[in-house]
């Protein structure tokens, strides 16, 4: 008799010390898909978008040189880009892994400049479906 109880006993607490492991277990693994979710590895950059326009912006730039960044869905349309950059006297470079455009501007930064440049890119960004992502002072 005293034997059936040490075994019932030794199963009870058996039981009770494998619910216990499961139960941190299940809590471990919880809190580490939480930790993921709402802290990011070191390694992961976060990226906060906010819509430009380029008329706006224009009215925000000051001096040059400036950096004015444009994306296109193909190469093709980017070296067309390019190519219309350059009639109008604007020196640009093209990113062939991103088909990104970045035309540079070192003229004078003056009311008549600032028009001259906004209505050459829109115009160009129009016949290329250009998008115009943003700009840099160089």
């Amino acid at each position: 008799m005293k034997g059936l109880k040490k075994m019932g006993l030794a199963a009870i607490v058996g039981f009770a010390a494998a619910s216990i492991v499961t139960k941190k277990l299940y809590e471990k693994k919880k809190d580490k898909e939480l930790d993921e979710f709402l802290l990011p590895e070191e390694d992961e950059t976060i990226v906060i978008h906010i819509e430009s326009s380029l008329e706006d912006d224009m009215k925000q730039i000051k001096s040059s040189p400036v950096l004015f960044l444009f994306t296109m869905d193909s190469k093709e349309q980017a070296m067309l880009f390019q190519d219309l950059l350059a009639q109008k006297g604007l020196s640009s470079t093209i990113d062939v892994n991103t088909n990104g455009i970045e035309v540079m501007f070192n003229d004078e930064i003056n009311e008549v400049n600032k028009s001259d440049l906004l209505k050459s890119l829109l115009e160009i960004s129009h016949k290329t479906n250009a998008k115009y992502e943003g700009y840099h002072l160089k």
